[in-house]
């Protein structure tokens, strides 16, 4: 089980995620500092497409990242995106909040921060609500942003929100809404993106 939930949390990077492990300056995107253990080295877990309110095996897969967690001594968890499954957020008071991170994530070794990016799903809920740093008040492990980088004696993570990317979420939607504020225009936002990670 161990290997498989390891395959699974490495495959969510590539499904997901558009953030890699280079040593590059960039002037423009947030940087938060993350210290490397005392030995000089980084353990983190990474999870995406997770938000179910402990439904769909969220609460079994929690368990096996808390064993992994405790096991490699990690120091965070990224998350790729589709934090709050189907329609991210409502609001800063919305349960679901509680109901998939706080009371699943409860391991010791989950106690750690957690990096956040947006997913599709994220955007069809209140985005202003998910990227508030209110949320840490209720959960001090929460912290998201559309892009930032992660830096780290030995490594440097960039984390780029590509969702606007993806032409369909704004041409056919579906029945879906989304909440691109902080986005529109868009041809401006994905220009300045595009910049500051070059």
């Amino acid at each position: 089980m161990e290997f498989h939930l390891r395959f699974l949390l490495t495959n969510f990077i590539g499904v997901h995620a558009f953030f890699f492990f280079i040593s590059l300056a960039t002037a423009e995107l947030p940087r938060l500092q993350h210290p490397t253990k005392v030995d000089g080295s980084l353990s983190f877990l990474v999870v995406g497409d997770w938000g179910r309110k402990g439904a769909y095996n969220q609460t079994q897969i929690a368990r096996q990242m808390g064993k992994i967690g405790e096991k490699l001594k990690i120091n965070f968890v990224v998350s790729t995106g589709d934090n709050f499954y189907d329609d991210g957020l409502k609001s800063i008071n919305d349960p679901a909040f509680l109901n998939s991170f706080t009371k699943i994530y409860k391991a010791k070794s989950l106690q750690k921060p957690w990096y956040n990016v947006l997913g599709n799903h994220d955007y069809r809920g209140n985005v202003e609500a998910q990227l508030s740093p209110n949320f840490r008040s209720v959960d001090s492990r929460w912290l998201c942003m559309r892009s930032f980088v992660v830096n780290s004696e030995i490594a440097e993570l960039f984390f780029v929100d590509t969702t606007p990317f993806v032409d369909k979420y704004f041409v056919r939607p579906k029945d879906h809404k989304y909440d691109w504020s902080g986005v529109l225009p868009r041809q401006h936002y994905l220009s300045n993106l595009l910049k500051v990670t070059h």
